[in-house]
């Protein structure tokens, strides 16, 4: 699959002022693990891991060495941000045989005027078991900023939350049998994930330092238009739960539901989000995409 890059210019009001949906849809592109991030120029570059053999990572981890991808958003029709991923060599950490995936998001056209929003995220990936080993995120919402650190377990996470200018926060959660995601895992199970119509998978996502409780159902295959034409794809929708710590839902913030396409080859790879919002559509499109 060979997905070219794209641009085009849209003029609107650049007072519109809708940031707290612009920053739901910007965070909803990875905790809800089906999409990730950057913009059009696919030059993020993923941290390295030791060098050593690994197990395949088509087979397992739902990520090539050296793909990227990049992404456009859109609130309402309007550029609100541009995602970009990357996905480094395989190698070891600590013994094991691990990828690492970097991705960024950030504001863009008119919302950029307004305030910074930006969203970086590094993942080392276990190969073996396709589950995050640990997380790095930093965060900007306007004046706002914050760094975590995040080591997981087999069924449980514990995050070191530092906010600029502030003493580090240490936030512990027991998934108890369960299995716990980062975005970046949760979108390579996602693409590995095989189902008939209407078959269905739940899983927790850690993003930063909110969880998210994610069903997702199979709803079959499609054809969508894009910019570069028809594409044959695979259409899965779901909704995601914010929930508290204890993992009960947080109250007031009723599930957000969502559609994501992906591509119906071998690649699967995403090619429009969907989310719905009280202030609108939040479409995230596919742009560019590269692989070795």
């Amino acid at each position: 699959m060979n997905i070219a890059s794209g641009r085009f210019v849209l003029h609107v009001d650049p007072m519109a002022r809708p940031l707290t949906a612009l920053r739901a849809g910007l965070a909803g592109l990875c905790l809800s693990g089906l999409a990730a991030c950057g913009g059009a120029d696919l030059s993020a570059q993923p941290p390295t891991v030791l060098p050593g053999a690994v197990v395949a990572v088509d087979a397992i981890a739902g990520y090539t060495a050296g793909e990227a991808l990049a992404f456009e958003v859109r609130l309402a029709g309007v550029l609100a941000g541009e995602a970009q991923l990357a996905v480094g060599a395989p190698g070891l950490d600590g013994g094991r045989p691990a990828i690492p995936v970097t991705s960024t998001i950030r504001s863009a056209g008119p919302f950029a005027l307004i305030r910074e929003v930006r969203d970086d995220v590094t993942s080392i990936i276990d190969l073996e078991r396709m589950r995050p080993i640990r997380t790095t995120s930093d965060v900007v919402f306007g004046a706002r900023r914050f760094h975590a650190e995040t080591a997981f377990s087999d069924h449980g996470a514990r995050i070191e939350l530092t906010p600029a200018g502030e003493s580090t926060r240490t936030l512990v959660y027991d998934f108890g049998e369960a299995v716990v995601h980062d975005a970046h895992s949760a979108m390579a199970l996602i693409r590995t994930w095989t189902a008939e119509p209407g078959e269905r998978i739940g899983l927790w996502v850690i993003g930063g330092r909110r969880i998210w409780r994610t069903e997702v159902w199979s709803v079959g295959p499609e054809v969508i238009g894009t910019r570069l034409g028809n594409q044959h794809a695979l259409r899965l929708d779901g909704t995601s739960q914010r929930t508290r710590a204890d993992l009960t839902p947080e109250p007031n913030t009723p599930p957000r539901a969502f559609s994501v396409w992906l591509s119906d080859d071998a690649d699967r790879v995403p090619l429009r989000f969907l989310a719905r919002t009280e202030l609108g559509e939040i479409t995230i499109d596919l742009v560019a995409y590269e692989r070795p």
